[in-house]
């Protein structure tokens, strides 16, 4: 697996790659990798010729200074699993690399509600950060295929408006997510729970799979409400939002939608560790 660590290193390799015609498919990372991760590597192979991968802990995108600090890196453990799931390259690049002017303008992009609900609205600034490390990363890799994980559901739909705004001809898989036997999805922040932290975190799963239950069985108003009350009701566990949605729009469902498919998502602090999931139905 080649390691490149600059600009100029990623520029030529890609090059190297391009001119023997061959396909490149990107899966952009901040490391701490785990299954999750290596399933996007996987569906990598079985689309792309050369699979590449990057590894950077974007400061732009958190809006919680404690929250990029604390973020676990792992660097040695995480190229150990991109070589024993055969990534071709992987770039790992400092922050000066990643943005060396000082006088660099980030690419913006209107995203329209994507920005003011969900996430959005709980992580002012957040989806900025996203486009703009992402924007840079599809310019420098020059993908043919990119490979998201469906967890980060409200993120993949920003990434879509990138790529029609960009108009590179750039391929989007939507990967499922990725859980553990007993239901909890696989995630970075994971290994920051405790043992305790970390049973409690089912609720969040049990929970999404109740309501999927429960469709068109129960008022949406009234069972939305007695699911964030459950949940908060569990000692170190607290709400940041739960919500029934449009899955195209993201926007909240008063009703059930029966012609379309119901996103049940979340946002949960377990301990001081947040937590984000989703089911469609």
């Amino acid at each position: 697996m080649e390691i490149l660590y600059t600009r100029n290193e990623l520029t030529k390799y890609r090059e190297f790659i391009k001119n023997q015609n061959k396909t490149i498919g990107f899966v952009p990372t901040m490391g701490a990798l785990h299954q999750g991760h290596m399933s996007l590597i996987d569906t990598a192979h079985e689309h792309s010729d050369i699979v590449i991968a990057s590894i950077f802990v974007n400061p732009t995108q958190f809006n919680n200074p404690n929250d990029f600090l604390h973020y676990p890196v792992t660097l040695d453990q995480d190229l150990e699993l991109l070589i024993e799931h055969k990534c071709d390259a992987v770039f790992v690049p400092s922050e000066n690399e990643v943005y060396p002017d000082t006088n660099y303008q980030p690419y913006t992009l209107d995203i329209g509600e994507l920005n003011s609900l969900l996430e959005g609205q709980k992580r002012p600034g957040h989806f900025d950060g996203v486009i703009e490390i992402v924007y840079i990363l599809f310019n420098l890799v020059q993908p043919d295929q990119v490979y998201f994980g469906v967890k980060d559901y409200q993120q993949v739909m920003v990434i879509e408006k990138l790529i029609e705004q960009m108009d590179q001809n750039i391929q989007l898989f939507k990967c499922n997510t990725v859980r553990e036997d007993d239901g909890l999805a696989v995630s970075s922040r994971n290994r920051r729970l405790s043992q305790k932290e970390r049973e409690i975190s089912l609720n969040l799963y049990i929970t999404l799979q109740e309501i999927k239950d429960s469709y068109q069985k129960t008022d949406l108003p009234i069972l939305k409400k007695s699911y964030i009350d459950k949940l908060n009701s569990i000692e170190n566990i607290q709400v940041d939002y739960l919500d029934i949605v449009d899955s195209q729009t993201l926007n909240s469902l008063s009703e059930w939608n029966v012609t379309g498919k119901n996103l049940g998502i979340l946002a949960v602090y377990v301990g001081n560790i947040r937590l984000i999931d989703n089911l469609l139905f």
